[in-house]
């Protein structure tokens, strides 16, 4: 985990769920701790797990390491919120992407603070570009890119990273899905010097491409079947992990944790480990 300002770190309050710390918070309280980031110009990331990804974290080392050393894990899902306040955190909120977005740049506008964009399709980019300009004219984007559909070489991945910082970018959105976006902070971001926030499908929604749902549908833990029946064939199989988690989460608080470690490596022995997109 990267060094933070005192007063950054004091927000700081976690519940463990299948293993991982998950910060406990609100809305509020998540933009003001990624704008105190932003503004140490430290290196740092903050991811927005899933019930799936947790699941995930479990039996993948790799998602666990990376949610383990970020500076912020945010319960990107009703039921994690409803997790943390059975753990003894009552104000425990859901803080998902799509929300947390439009909240931040509402704030980096309003305080200076250039943002950029990496990951999407480039007509997502260009759709991004064109809302924001309309919507929030004083916002300075200062970087945006929309990487090609393959791994690029060391040596593009290194021009990324130099523009990144001769950007001069403090906070940059990163939508490549996950846990792909999770792996791409944990292994990058200790080269920048700006808060990295794993948004996923938060670029879609920005751009208009999507809707979310009205507040009190994700209020009730729903936007998983609203997003279900928008994209059935993509995420259907993620969602098929909620009785998983349930099972997984049930085990921890009635034996500990190791039990939900133990429970999901047999019972998803046989599961491919390949990169879901949120």
């Amino acid at each position: 985990m990267t060094e933070i300002p005192e007063a950054a770190a004091a927000m700081r309050t976690t519940g463990q769920i299948l293993g991982s710390q998950v910060d406990v918070g609100t809305l509020a309280s998540t933009v003001e701790r990624i704008l105190a980031l932003a503004e140490s110009r430290r290196p740092a990331y903050v991811c927005f797990a899933t019930a799936y990804m947790l699941v995930k974290s479990t039996r993948d080392e790799s998602i666990f390491r990376a949610y383990r050393q970020s500076d912020l894990v945010s319960a990107d899902g009703t039921p994690l919120a409803w997790c943390l306040r059975l753990l003894g955190h009552p104000g425990a909120e859901c803080v998902s992407g799509p929300r947390t977005v439009p909240a931040v740049l509402r704030q980096a506008a309003a305080r200076g603070i250039p943002v950029g964009f990496y990951g999407g399709r480039p007509e997502t980019c260009a759709r991004i570009q064109q809302v924001l300009a309309s919507e929030l004219p004083s916002l300075r984007i200062s970087y945006l890119y929309s990487p090609p559909f393959r791994p690029l070489s060391d040596e593009e991945q290194q021009a990324v990273l130099n523009e990144i910082r001769a950007s001069g970018t403090q906070i940059l959105f990163i939508g490549l899905g996950s846990p792909k976006q999770d792996l791409w902070m944990h292994t990058y971001s200790p080269s920048l010097d700006c808060v990295c926030l794993g948004v996923g499908a938060a670029f879609e929604f920005l751009s208009g491409e999507k809707v979310l749902p009205p507040f009190w549908v994700q209020q009730l833990g729903l936007t998983w079947l609203i997003r279900l029946m928008q994209e059935p064939r993509r995420l259907i199989r993620r969602n098929l992990y909620s009785p998983v988690f349930v099972a997984m989460f049930a085990g921890q608080a009635l034996f500990g944790a190791r039990f939900s470690h133990r429970f999901t490596n047999n019972l998803l022995s046989e599961s491919s480990t390949d990169d879901v997109a949120v």
